[in-house]
């Protein structure tokens, strides 16, 4: 087997060789604890087929359509169907990679004898595909792709396969380019072919079946600071029911340490279809320990994956999932998802209690819960109608995010804090009698609605003055018992005046925690003026003397009416 591709220094064929004298006796295959159980029906496999998991979400890419299935509700749909840039999609070779924000990177793959090179870009928040920078080398069945953050944050990927040279090249998404300078895989890369980061300094290769009819269990170790790639202990995918054993499709790798506190020293696998002969369903899954640099087997799948190239394990709300993506002739029909529950020996519970002020709740609801040591819980608080979220105390720590994250690496305690902050509202103030009709000394009476649905409302107070605001009189109002579901009455009266008197008035309401609200006509006031009043008595003697006056007229022009002959 050719070891490197390209040229490399003597020191880095020295840190090769003896990486692999260091690991090449550490080979075990044990039995774990851990199981699968099946969750739904989700699509069948085809040529061009790929799975991603996001924490929250896993992602399928299948030939000419894309799917997602959330957890949470156990919902499985179809998203905007990818581009087809040379009137296909998705084709053997296909490979996905999160870059743990709002994106999911795809090769495209190719199909034997294809000269394909596209690239392209999901955004998740706007369901949308956006064509990048090609790849600058075929690919084919040994394409694989992984995100690595960090100082990089690019993407490493494996272009190639089986009838064509495999490269690792390096993407820089600021700039939108590839760089071939990475040394290549040794041997290449075939069928099945998988890669990781895991956080650290190092990517590790699954190889795959480079040759169709002879079985390859080749693990490598890519070191991004030495440029060197080390062999590791072989995946144990020994034969079986009558096949050859190896790597073959289907086969994955899959990391989740990223989410899981007490997972990062395991890489979970998937060998996928033997290499001969096909197709052979092969349920078989397994865990890599890194710093042991050993395999052992886990709870088989409740299916057989394979026939299809493309990695199949994604890890989303505290479990890792597989999809079966194999024809619908084959064993559970195809479409088959699973999930799998981690092993006890590296499972532990913690607590997390949660609880809250006055004002508001949460999701989930106050109360205690257990969860997986290490998973990732997201809460959040929910203020009532008057009320904003003002902090956690999360063991207590004062955090702001809403929703807040909290790491199941112990017992948590996590306290929402709301508060009043929003003042009462006032509604636009009436009289009796109106302002246009109020007599000398008559007592005006003022009513307004008062609206506080956070700590209620503390006092409501009229002020009023007689000589345009030098000084005011404070009148407390009253509530009424007038039923409403939003609002209180409140009246105050005003002492009556003599006639031609300016009185104007506001209203200030504050409610229990000592938020305030003034109604005053914008600065304005509200004003009235006593309208003069005429006695009665001079009326009447008026009145009288009019009609005296009236009659005695009337009565002379009678008398001074000449008489008819």
């Amino acid at each position: 087997m050719e070891l490197l591709s390209k040229p490399v220094s003597g020191i880095m064929l020295a840190l090769l060789l003896m990486g692999m004298l260091a690991f090449s006796f550490n080979i075990q295959t044990v039995n774990a604890e851990g199981s699968w159980t099946w969750v739904r029906n989700a699509v069948t496999g085809d040529y061009g087929e790929a799975v991603v998991g996001t924490g929250t979400a896993i992602y399928i890419a299948k030939k000419t359509s894309f799917y997602r299935y959330t957890p949470s509700d156990n919902s499985f749909v179809e998203l905007a169907a990818p581009p087809k840039p040379d009137g296909s999609a998705f084709k053997t070779g296909t490979a996905l990679a999160w870059d743990f924000g709002d994106c999911i990177y795809a090769l495209f793959g190719a199909a034997t004898g294809d000269s394909r090179q596209w690239f392209y870009r999901y955004r998740i928040s706007t369901n949308s595909w956006e064509a990048l920078a090609n790849t600058t080398f075929d690919q084919g069945e040994g394409d694989a792709l992984t995100w690595v953050e960090g100082p990089y944050n690019c993407l490493y990927a494996t272009i190639g396969g089986e009838q064509r040279p495999t490269y690792l090249m390096r993407y820089d998404p600021s700039t939108n380019t590839w760089d071939d300078a990475p040394a290549n895989p040794p041997g290449g890369m075939g069928d099945g072919a998988s890669l990781v980061w895991t956080g650290s300094d190092s990517l590790y290769a699954l190889c795959g079946e480079f040759l169709e009819n002879e079985p390859l269990n080749d693990f490598w170790r890519y070191n991004l600071t030495a440029d060197a790639w080390f062999s590791l202990a072989d995946i144990p995918a020994e034969p079986h029911d009558g096949g050859v054993g190896g790597v073959g499709d289907g086969g994955s790798l899959l990391y989740v340490g990223f989410w899981l506190q007490n997972q990062t020293d395991y890489i979970y696998a998937l060998s996928g279809n033997q290499a001969y002969p096909e197709p052979i369903p092969d349920n078989r899954t397994y865990r890599y320990t890194i710093s042991a640099n050993s395999w052992e087997r886990l709870a088989d799948l409740p299916f057989g994956v394979g026939d299809y190239v493309g990695c199949r394990l994604g890890y989303a709300d505290g479990h890792i999932y597989a999809w079966q993506g194999t024809p619908s002739t084959w064993a559970c029909g195809g479409d088959d998802l699973a999930m799998f529950t981690f092993p006890t020996s590296t499972t532990e519970n913690v607590t997390i209690t949660i609880s809250t002020t006055d004002g508001g709740t949460t999701d989930p609801h106050p109360g205690a819960y257990t969860f997986s040591y290490g998973l990732y819980v997201n809460v959040t608080a929910f203020p009532n109608v008057g009320y904003s979220f003002s902090y956690w105390l999360l063991d207590g720590n004062i955090r702001t995010e809403n929703p807040i994250t909290v790491i199941m690496d112990s017992n948590h305690t996590l306290e929402a804090y709301f508060i009043d902050d929003i003042p009462p509202e006032i509604s636009e103030p009436w009289q009796d009698p109106p302002p246009d009709n109020v007599q000398p000394l008559q007592n005006v009476t003022v009513r307004v609605n008062v609206t506080n649905f956070g700590t209620g409302i503390k006092n409501v107070t009229l002020w009023y003055s007689i000589d345009n605001g030098t000084s005011w009189t404070i009148l407390n109002m009253t509530a009424l018992p007038i039923p409403s579901d939003t609002w209180v009455t409140y009246e105050a009266t005003i002492d009556g005046y003599g006639n031609c008197t300016w009185v104007r008035y506001k209203i200030i309401a504050y409610d229990n925690a000592g938020n305030n609200a003034t109604k005053d006509n914008n600065g304005y006031g509200y004003q009235y003026h006593v309208i003069p009043e005429f006695p009665y008595t001079p009326i009447l003697m008026l009145l009288m003397l009019t009609t005296l006056i009236a009659a005695v007229l009337l009565k002379k022009k009678r008398k001074t009416k000449p008489q008819l002959p």
